[in-house]
């Protein structure tokens, strides 16, 4: 974590007294982190500094830095203008504040001037032992500790604690990727956002991350890296301990690079050099936010699998043909079922069935229960992951809950990933019922199939590092 050590940085995350220079009523930075903090659960203490008022949104100013109580504000968050950032962070020096989150903008992504000013704001940090996180950023929240010191206005859903980790370079797009997860209601451990990395780099979060308990996967919006040797170590580490990374990196084309130079001052590199690098290093790379959201609750929900290959069960076939077309576009394999469970399947579906996979039951195949269906594709050694249908029911009173129900009980007791695959329309009923469960469930096929490929994929590379470690221990 570059200079700082991983207690720093946790106490850098944990403040309960938060002063804010440049608060002001007249725009919405500081009404935003009054309202993060609030819907994160905050009890701490918010110190305004503005040098023209005496009270800001109902809370108690301070005139100058200096009037702030002494030893007591664990946090400054900068919201003034870059020219007055270094003397603003001397004057907080001598009040024994060093954590720092500069939200302000003006430096590198600005030009040759904006960088030189960048970098005299690294020297001085650096020199005198001072945390920051930014400059340009957002900020962050700490959801297991119930801290939000977060200036963005567009995080949806209930900020819930979980345990998918997210840092984002750009704050307005970690804010669409942090929504679409918390609305999945899997929650997030910590949401970082590192803005042009002065000091605080994606690599350096990525780090604190996965040394994080709270923290079982690791989300990631880069624009660029900036080193490539801690980002190996991250990852070694990561695959050591099974916490997945998962990537969505932009700059695969020319546009994509120009706008990760204009935006945090980044270099942007080789791409292809990157997708190398990533399979290398075990990391799932993503190319959408809705990818890399879902990828992130199918890890957070399901065990890995044993193996590659995945069993699918519905009753169209239809269905059938299109899921097979959606295996075969993303690598994933549906090997033959075996003998036994051809003949179990026999005796269990109407004569014209044919059972294979992807199984069609047909339509009236399903009509006494899926239990003992889905129990022979559970107990079939060729399947290591088992998709069955899922009709989500309207309320607890909707008849068609009970084909459902009929094979819940086994996914308790089951060693191998069960994702159910949702026939029609998803409702609120039907999606509590299933979050409830902690089951992850396929509603998009494209976006679901994807993620089952990324986890099929991220399983193999464990079992590949796995046996390289234990076999370079016994050398």
């Amino acid at each position: 974590m570059g200079s700082y050590t991983h207690q720093q940085l946790e106490e850098f995350l944990s403040p309960r007294n938060i002063a804010v220079i440049g608060a002001s009523p007249n725009n919405q930075w500081f009404g935003n982190i009054l309202e993060n903090a609030l819907k994160s659960g905050f009890d701490g203490q918010f110190y305004p500094v503005n040098p023209r008022t005496d009270e800001v949104r109902g809370i108690r100013a301070y005139r100058s830095i200096s009037d702030l109580p002494d030893g007591k504000i664990d946090l400054a968050i900068l919201l003034v203008k870059s020219s007055i950032v270094l003397e603003t962070l001397e004057k907080l020096r001598k009040k024994g504040i060093t954590n720092v989150l500069l939200v302000s903008s003006g430096f590198a992504e600005t030009g040759e001037e904006g960088r030189r000013m960048q970098d005299r704001l690294r020297q001085y940090c650096t020199e005198h032992g001072i945390v920051l996180m930014g400059p340009n950023c957002l900020g962050f929240m700490n959801l297991q500790e119930r801290v939000s010191a977060f200036c963005g206005g567009a995080v949806e859903g209930e900020l819930i604690p979980g345990a998918v980790g997210v840092v984002g370079q750009s704050g307005a797009t970690s804010e669409a990727i942090i929504t679409k997860i918390l609305k999945k209601s899997v929650g997030a451990s910590l949401y970082l956002t590192t803005g042009n990395e002065a000091m605080l780099t994606v690599e350096d979060w990525m780090e604190y991350l996965v040394y994080d308990e709270s923290t079982r996967v690791i989300t990631c919006f880069v624009e660029e890296f900036r080193d490539i040797e801690k980002l190996r170590q991250v990852a070694f580490e990561a695959a050591r301990r099974k916490i997945p990374i998962i990537i969505l990196k932009i700059g695969r084309s020319a546009k994509g690079r120009k706008v990760a130079i204009s935006h945090t001052g980044a270099l942007a590199g080789n791409d292809n050099i990157v997708d190398g690098l990533f399979k290398q290093l075990g990391i799932v790379r993503v190319e959408t936010i809705e990818e890399l959201a879902e990828t992130a609750v199918i890890f957070s929900r399901c065990g890995l699998p044993k193996g590659k290959g995945l069993g699918i069960c519905t009753f169209s076939g239809g269905l059938s043909g299109l899921y097979a077309d959606l295996c075969e576009k993303y690598g994933i394999e549906l090997p033959s079922l075996q003998e036994k469970t051809i003949q179990r399947l026999e005796a269990l579906l109407p004569e014209f069935a044919r059972p294979d996979n992807p199984l069609d039951v047909t339509g009236s195949g399903f009509l006494q229960g899926l239990n003992e269906i889905v129990r022979s594709m559970l107990e079939d050694e060729n399947l290591d992951i088992v998709a069955p249908m899922f009709i989500p029911p309207q309320d607890k009173d909707d008849p068609v809950g009970f084909l459902n129900e009929s094979y819940m009980s086994l996914i308790d007791t089951a060693e191998k990933p069960v994702v159910p695959i949702v026939f029609r329309e998803m409702t609120d009923y039907a999606g509590e019922y299933l979050r409830d469960r902690g089951l992850y469930f396929m509603e998009d096929p494209d976006t679901g199939f994807k993620a089952v490929s990324h986890l099929i994929e991220y399983a193999g590379f464990i079992r590949r590092f796995r046996e390289g470690s234990s076999s370079a221990s016994c050398c």
